[in-house]
């Protein structure tokens, strides 16, 4: 088998998960996951040491928004209508039959392995619909990072630039620390 097509079942499941759990904490693991396999792909493109900037942001936002949430009252799990988890499962499959139909079109103009533009299409895809689920800040940050590291998977094929990746690294990290404060600003009005 292919490693990226290794590549590709992983950024879908971790999208998936992160689309369909319930609980904040396993959704800011799925997506340092997510950076963590970015790390693993980008370094067969980039150099290792801009592959390893990627990773170390990506983790330092997921650490980010964990501190933001680490006072937060879960204390019982939320329950969730089956109809709603059918739904968001049923959206999410949908992005990766999206990913497979735009690809031939989209391989024409961008210069990116197929599989890899699959990858980008269905990261990004899936957190907007996380985004598009959810009003909370916490899962609206989560789903902007997603969408951010679909980018970032897609344009590390196209430019080897240290200038681009820090450009990159500072806007993950500032979505992280605005999500990180309107989160904790959320918990602090009290609502749900």
């Amino acid at each position: 088998m292919n490693l990226a097509w290794l590549h590709l079942i992983l950024f879908s499941l971790t999208a998936l998960f992160a689309l369909l759990e319930v609980d904040y904490r396993f959704r800011l693991v799925a997506v340092a996951l997510q950076y963590m396999i970015l790390f693993w792909v980008v370094s067969t493109s980039l150099s290792v040491g801009l592959a390893l900037v990627k990773l170390i942001v990506g983790l330092a936002a997921t650490i980010l928004l964990g501190a933001a949430i680490w006072n937060m009252a879960i204390n019982k799990m939320r329950k969730v209508p089956w109809s709603q988890q059918a739904f968001r499962l049923i959206s999410g499959g949908m992005m990766v039959g999206l990913a497979f139909s735009f690809q031939p079109s989209t391989a024409a103009w961008l210069p990116v392995e197929p599989l890899y533009l699959r990858a980008g299409i269905i990261l990004s895809g899936c957190g907007i619909l996380m985004n598009g689920f959810s009003r909370h800040p916490l899962i609206a940050t989560l789903g902007l990072l997603e969408v951010f590291s679909g980018f970032e998977l897609v344009f590390a094929f196209m430019v080897n630039s240290v200038l681009m990746t820090g450009l990159l690294a500072l806007v993950t990290l500032g979505l992280a620390a605005i999500g990180a404060y309107l989160t904790i600003a959320h918990q602090s009005s009290g609502f749900r």
